[in-house]
Formats: structure tokens, C-alpha cells, sequence
């Protein structure tokens, strides 16, 4: 009896710590000249093109912006030399998206091969978050723009999508590079910075990154298949959480904790979204609520994943639906919905890989 009483007081505690781990902030701080940083890097292009007469020619350059929120793990000086990279990337997926837009089989092949593609760059290389979920969602995201024609795209040559998010990403990495000569870093004097040919010396796979990689790709080829049954402009909003949680680690305690994350954050995103869309900021006014949500999401992003994520869900759904009339209930109970089921198959996946040789360890 005793022995039982003590078990059960066991798994009360244990169970306390897991939602403490969950709901708790992360012992990092808030980047607040990151988040500048980061505003900057969208606000630039975006404003730029803007100006010139074309909001959503704007959001399609600020897209760009994304590659400067890759790689934080790495010192700001191994960041100038990994970015440039990540920049090809980018553009690579936006050209992607781009040209494969004219049908939905290709949208689905696309986010796939951009997934594999995706994956091995920055899993292979090792270059941290947010591994290929960005390079997705540039070629997710402008696929539908490309693919559902408005005013201000109408008769835009396919070359010009990959053209301003390569404009934009320019600009962020110049950006980036501005920021490293104005602040210095802050750093251990035992480290030093990695060259090129260290960064790149080869593709690496161990266990570990193989049945990620594996594991991801497997997930996204399953939820591309769930995004048929649900209509093709789907795709990408199934897809997203599907890459969030099989990506990051292969800990069972830490994909469920990610999970938990995922769905919390994207769903406080999706009302967040659904609060914005009630507001219906116009014009300019459009643009600072993209470039505070920019803000806010590297200034969180080390503290919780799920803050944000609450950030992240509504600037791709704004500028995903830039130039389209969307009725607030509907769109948020249907990404609610896309949520769950990307949540559900990363969940389903991760569980059936754990009874093959890819198990974790």
C-alpha cells in the first residue's frame, strides 16, 4: 500500500513538472534588438515596394525578410557566412512555389520537394532552427498568391515572385550584416568562429538527423495526401505543423511538449488572426501590424515556442490572403481545423515511426 501510495505521489510530481515545461519561460532573454532587427529586415523591401505603388508585390518581397530568422544559434559572424545560403534558398523556394503554381498536383509536389530539399540542406549542414519550415512556407505561400491572380498581380511575369523575395532576402541579410558592424558580441573567450569550409565541409547524417529527416518527410507526404481530401489551398496550413513538431528533436517528451505548443500557439494565433481581420487594418496600417508581429516573434521566440507561434500563425495568414475578402468565422475555424489535423498526423507519424529500426534511442 505504501509502495503504491509513494508511485502515485511520483507521477503527481512528474506530471506537475511536464505542464510546468510546457507552460513555463524558457531561461533566455528577450531579444528586443533581434525583434529591430528582424522588423527592419521585412519593414525595408516591403515599404520599398510599397511606395512604388504595389502593396502586394510589398508583402511578396517582405517574404524575403525570413531569412533572417535562421540560424540563431550560430555567432552573428558565422550567421554572415551561413546566410548568404540560406538567401538561395529562399528565392530557390520562392521560384519553386512560383512556377509550379498552375495546378494542384504541382502545388502538393512542390511543398514535398521542398520539404526533402529543405531538410537535407539544413539538417544535413546542422544549421538549427527554424530548419526547412520557412523555405516552405515562402513556396507554400506564394504558390496561392501566384495561383489566384488580384489586381495588383494580374499579367506579373512568373520571374518577378522570385525576384522580389530574392529582393527582400538581400535586404535582410544586409541588415543582418549592418547589425554585426554597429553591435558587437558578446563572447565566451574560448570559442571561436567557424569558417566556411568548416560550416560546409560535407553532409553529415547520424541517427538522430536521419530518422528526423525521414520522419519529416514521411509526415509532410502524409499530410499533403490529408490536404487533397481538403482542398488544395490547404496545403500548406496542414503541412506547417506537420515540419514544426517532427523537425525539432527526436525525443518522444519533447515532440509531445512541441505538439502541445503547436497547437496551443497556432490556435491563440489563429483568434489573433481572426481579431486583426475584425480590425481590418488598410494600407499602412496593414503593413506595421505584419512588421509587429515580425517583431514579436524573435522576441519571444527563445522564451516559448508557443508565444511565438501566436505571432508566426497570423503574418502568414495575412500575407498569404493579401488582397482577398475573408469572412473571420469561417477562416478561423478552418485554420483550427487544419491545425488539428497537422497537429494529429505529426503526432500519428512520430508514434508509428517509434515501432520501426528509427525509434528514439
Amino acid at each position: 500500500m505504501a509502495a503504491a501510495s509513494l508511485k502515485n505521489k511520483r507521477k503527481v510530481v512528474k506530471a506537475k513538472q511536464e505542464l510546468k515545461d510546457i507552460v513555463s519561460l524558457n531561461d533566455k532573454p528577450w531579444r528586443w534588438r533581434v525583434g529591430i532587427e528582424a522588423a527592419f529586415a521585412m519593414g525595408i523591401p516591403l515599404l520599398t515596394v510599397y511606395f512604388l505603388g504595389n502593396q502586394t508585390m510589398g508583402f511578396i518581397a517582405g517574404l524575403g525578410a525570413l531569412t533572417a530568422l535562421h540560424c540563431p544559434q550560430l555567432s552573428r559572424k558565422e550567421r554572415l557566412v551561413v546566410l548568404p545560403l540560406i538567401l538561395l534558398c529562399i528565392t530557390a523556394s520562392a521560384a519553386l512555389g512560383a512556377y509550379m503554381a498552375g495546378a494542384v498536383w504541382l502545388k502538393m509536389l512542390c511543398v514535398l520537394l521542398v520539404t526533402i530539399l529543405g531538410s537535407i540542406f539544413m539538417l544535413g549542414y546542422r544549421l538549427g532552427p527554424p530548419g526547412p519550415l520557412m523555405m516552405v512556407l515562402v513556396a507554400a505561400v506564394v504558390g496561392k498568391i501566384a495561383s489566384t491572380p488580384i489586381p495588383d498581380t494580374e499579367g506579373m511575369s512568373t520571374i518577378m515572385y522570385p525576384a522580389l523575395v530574392g529582393f527582400g532576402s538581400v535586404v535582410a541579410y544586409l541588415v543582418v550584416v549592418i547589425s554585426t558592424l554597429l553591435f558587437k558580441e558578446k563572447k565566451q573567450s574560448d570559442t571561436t568562429d567557424k569558417p566556411f569550409s568548416e560550416l560546409f565541409s560535407g553532409l553529415k547524417f547520424d541517427e538522430t538527423s536521419k530518422g528526423i529527416t525521414i520522419r519529416t518527410v514521411a509526415g509532410v507526404t502524409l499530410a499533403v495526401l490529408m490536404a487533397w481530401v481538403f482542398k488544395e489551398e490547404r496545403i500548406y496550413w496542414i503541412v506547417l505543423p506537420v515540419i514544426a513538431i517532427l523537425q525539432v528533436s527526436y525525443s518522444v517528451r519533447l515532440t509531445v511538449v512541441k505538439a502541445i505548443h503547436r497547437m496551443g500557439g497556432s490556435l491563440l494565433g489563429v483568434v489573433l488572426y481572426g481579431f486583426i481581420l475584425m480590425v481590418n487594418p488598410q494600407g499602412l496600417g496593414l503593413i506595421f501590424t505584419v512588421l509587429l508581429l515580425q517583431f514579436a516573434i524573435e522576441v519571444v521566440v527563445m522564451r516559448h515556442y508557443a508565444l511565438a507561434l501566436m505571432f508566426i500563425t497570423p503574418l502568414a495568414l495575412s500575407i498569404a490572403s493579401i488582397g482577398h475578402k475573408e469572412d473571420m468565422m469561417t477562416t478561423v475555424n478552418t485554420r483550427i481545423i487544419d491545425t488539428l489535423i497537422g497537429v494529429a498526423i505529426s503526432l500519428l507519424v512520430f508514434f508509428v515511426f517509434e515501432k520501426t529500426k528509427f525509434k528514439t534511442k
